[in-house]
């Protein structure tokens, strides 16, 4: 597709539309994290290079989009290798205007200044080791690629992604981590469920309450958000767990727990709405999809990054089976899950299982 198109699909014309969140943004009062002066010059910054960021999605369109996913994790990894050659990947707001307009999100929707307010908010500097601007670019990436699969997957389907719905999803996926502190959600010894993840809605929150988001659309991309802490010792505290659980009971008929345990707080939303649950797994397996279903290069170098973002400077490979299989169960959930991660996640396996056995113990 060419830039024009993705330049036209807006209400009007780019820079009026950067210009006009830009207003909004100045009239918000942030509750944390967010200094507006700096906020302001990196709408700026990114409002005048948003035709060439266009330009760089446009050369990858076809892993983003196209039916043919083969070997996708390899294909993602040298994609990934040559954006961090060039300095960095392609802004947020130029991924999403390439979604938006794949999907069919009507340049009238309500949610496209919202969606891209999102992700405008998702680039405002944040320079830690993992949970930084370049995690939320590949899972914005991610949860593209997973939902244009799951489309096509379902295009006949009751389970197909509207518009509306795959807009309320990629919001969710630009403010996943916003304003991450490092770490986990532990503090002074003491897990709080989705601590961090609360925090990043919070902080977007001024500013889609300012563009006049609804209310259910606000709670619905919290709950995906809330779901993406996925806390190795939390057990069934972990709303990840938890979302995990409702979504097997919806759609493997796993009836083996008793989920209206589940179905509290937040999660609650999850209540007659497997729709949602799907959003929210195809959310997690998206954050987590650089990790755990690319390469296992790819692998060791995000766990070498998440390890020293919380102060330890050794990881090796049964630390990554460890995550694969006591956090993820060696599988994804969603089908698209499976046919854009899944026989990576294999080989990543089998990988580690041969250091293991080599004697390797750190990366």
């Amino acid at each position: 597709m060419s830039v024009e198109t993705i330049i036209h699909m807006f209400p009007a014309q780019q820079d009026a539309l950067f210009d006009k969140l830009m207003e909004v943004a100045q009239g918000v009062q942030p509750e944390l994290f967010i200094e507006t002066p700096l906020f302001i010059s990196k709408i700026e910054e990114l409002k005048g290079a948003f035709l060439k960021d266009s330009a760089r999605v446009a050369d990858i369109a076809e892993l983003l989009f196209h039916q043919d996913i083969t070997a996708y994790g390899p294909r993602a990894t040298a994609v990934f290798e040559r954006w961090a050659t060039e300095g960095g990947s392609p802004s947020m707001p130029a991924l999403v205007a390439h979604a938006m307009n794949h999907f069919k999100i009507e340049a009238q929707s309500p949610y496209v200044p919202v969606l891209l307010m999102a992700a405008l908010l998702a680039e405002y500097p944040n320079e830690l080791q993992y949970h930084g601007n370049e995690h939320y670019r590949k899972v914005l990436f991610h949860v593209i690629r997973l939902t244009a699969t799951h489309n096509d997957l379902f295009a006949r389907s009751e389970w197909f992604l509207s518009p509306d719905e795959v807009a309320r999803l990629l919001i969710a996926s630009c403010i996943h981590d916003l304003g991450h502190e490092g770490g986990d959600n532990q503090r002074d010894g003491i897990y709080t469920p989705g601590y961090m993840e609360q925090r990043a809605f919070n902080v977007a929150r001024p500013y889609f309450e300012a563009l006049g988001l609804d209310k259910k659309s606000q709670g619905e991309i919290e709950t995906m958000v809330f779901c993406t802490d996925i806390t190795f010792f939390a057990g069934d505290n972990s709303p990840c767990l938890r979302m995990k659980k409702i979504y097997k009971h919806y759609f493997w008929d796993d009836n083996s727990e008793d989920v209206s345990l589940m179905l509290m707080g937040k999660l609650r939303r999850y209540e007659d709405n497997p729709q949602l649950a799907q959003m929210a797994m195809i959310l997690h397996e998206s954050d987590i999809g650089t990790s755990a279903g690319l390469s296992y290069e790819q692998t060791i170098k995000e766990t070498l990054n998440i390890m020293g973002e919380r102060g330890q400077n050794s990881a090796g490979p049964q630390t990554v089976l460890a995550f694969l299989r006591e956090q993820l169960g060696e599988t994804m959930f969603t089908e698209a899950g499976k046919q854009v991660f899944g026989s990576e996640m294999v080989n990543i396996v089998d990988h580690a299982e041969s250091d293991v056995r080599a004697g390797r113990k750190q990366f």
